[in-house]
């Protein structure tokens, strides 16, 4: 059985989004990009100390795992977002 979405604003706002996505990233990071990016990895940085955190105090090898394994993923996304800031990247991407 399919659903329909009855609302169409959210339908016309869902269908706006897909079209107004960037196919890539932008070779200039703006001040406001910036600050979000500055922000992001600020959150990162606190899951990742929180994940720790809690996978050292767990005794469940299993959900110690888990956890872990949470901390990596959002460490690799801290990375990620690290090199959005780098100016050598930035430059690099200005001389293609």
């Amino acid at each position: 059985m399919e659903t329909k979405n009855l609302n169409p604003q959210i339908q016309n706002n869902q269908q706006m989004g897909q079209q107004n996505r960037m196919p890539e990233p932008p070779q200039i990071v703006t001040s406001k990009d910036y600050s979000y990016l500055t922000d992001a990895l600020s959150w990162e940085l606190d899951i990742i100390k929180k994940f720790n955190h809690f996978a050292q105090e767990t005794q469940d090898s299993k959900t110690k795992n888990l956890i872990k394994r949470a901390a990596q993923i959002h460490q690799k996304h801290y990375s990620i977002l690290l090199k959005h800031l780098n100016p050598a990247n930035s430059a690099a991407k200005i001389n293609q």
